[in-house]
C-alpha cells in the first residue's frame, strides 16, 4: 500500500543539500570529491570503531592510504543485498505510520558544515509530518560478547553497538531530522536470525548529538585539514 505524506525528501533545502550518482562506482568518487566524514566515519573521529581508528581514518582523509575494497566479503556482500528486502519488511510492518523514501548512490550534505556527509538507507516520512532516517544494519553473530554488544542483559532490553549509534546521530546532524529507526538483522551460525528495531528520538540524545558534532568537526578542521596527524585513541576496555 503506498503511501504520500509529503514531498521528496531528497532534494536541496535549507539543512542538507543532495548530490545524486549514477551508480556506486561514482558514489564512491563523489564521497571522496566532497571530502568530508560520511556516517560510517563518524565513529572513527571519536575512537569507537572496531574496524577502524581515528589514525587509520586520517591516512585515508590525507590521501596516505587507500581503503580497502571490502565488498566482496561474505558478510559485506550479504548485507548489502539483503538491505533491500529489510527495509521493504520495515515499510510493510509501518505501512500505516511512516511513507519510506530511498535513492540509492545519494550523498546527503549538511549546509552549514560542509564536511558532514550522509547516504541514508531510507528517509522517513510520518502520517503526522514529522522527518527521520531509516539505517538497516545486517550482522552474524559468533561468540557472545558480540551478542552482549546488541543487548543489555541488565536492563533487559536491546542496545546499540557504540559505532552504529554514533552512525546514526551523525545523520541526525546531516539532517536535522527528528528521529532515527534503526532495523538490525541478527544472525547465528545454526541460521537462526532475529530482527531487532531501534527507535532513537532527537530530543532525548541531544548531549550526544552535540558531542558527535563537536568532534567530526575537530577530527577534520583540526587534523585532516591542516595534514597534522592525531594522536591514537584507543577503545576503552
Amino acid at each position: 500500500m503506498a503511501m504520500r505524506y509529503g514531498k521528496s525528501l531528497f532534494q536541496n533545502n535549507e539543512t542538507y543539500s543532495v548530490h545524486r550518482y549514477k551508480n556506486r562506482a561514482e558514489w564512491l568518487r563523489g564521497r571522496s570529491d566532497l571530502r568530508g566524514i560520511g556516517g560510517s566515519d563518524a565513529s572513527s573521529c571519536l575512537g569507537l570503531n572496531p574496524w577502524r581508528t581515528n589514525l587509520e581514518l586520517w591516512e585515508i582523509k590525507t590521501g596516505r592510504k587507500v581503503p580497502q575494497d571490502i565488498s566482496e566479503n561474505e558478510r559485506v556482500w550479504y548485507g548489502s543485498n539483503a538491505e533491500e528486502y529489510i527495509r521493504r519488511l520495515f515499510q510493510l510492518k509501518h505501512a500505516l505510520e511512516y511513507e519510506i523514501q530511498y535513492l540509492p548512490n545519494v550523498i546527503l550534505q549538511n549546509e552549514e558544515h560542509h564536511e558532514l556527509l550522509y547516504s541514508p538507507d531510507g528517509l522517513i516520512r510520518t502520517i503526522d509530518g514529522r522527518n527521520g532516517i531509516l539505517e538497516i544494519k545486517t550482522t552474524t553473530i559468533v561468540r557472545s560478547y558480540e551478542k552482549e554488544k546488541w543487548y543489555d542483559r541488565q536492563k533487559k532490553e536491546p542496545v546499540l553497538p557504540d559505532n552504529y549509534y554514533i552512525q546514526v546521530l551523525h545523520g541526525l546532524n546531516v539532517t536535522g531530522f527528528e528521529f532515527v529507526d534503526l532495523f538490525a538483522e541478527l544472525t547465528y551460525p545454526s541460521g537462526r536470525s532475529e530482527l531487532i528495531p531501534y527507535h532513537i528520538e532527537r530530543e532525548e540524545v541531544a548531549d550526544d548529538l552535540q558531542t558527535v558534532q563537536d568532534e567530526v568537526i575537530h577530527f577534520w578542521r583540526d587534523y585532516v585539514l591542516p595534514d597534522k596527524e592525531p594522536g591514537l585513541i584507543l577503545p576503552a576496555i
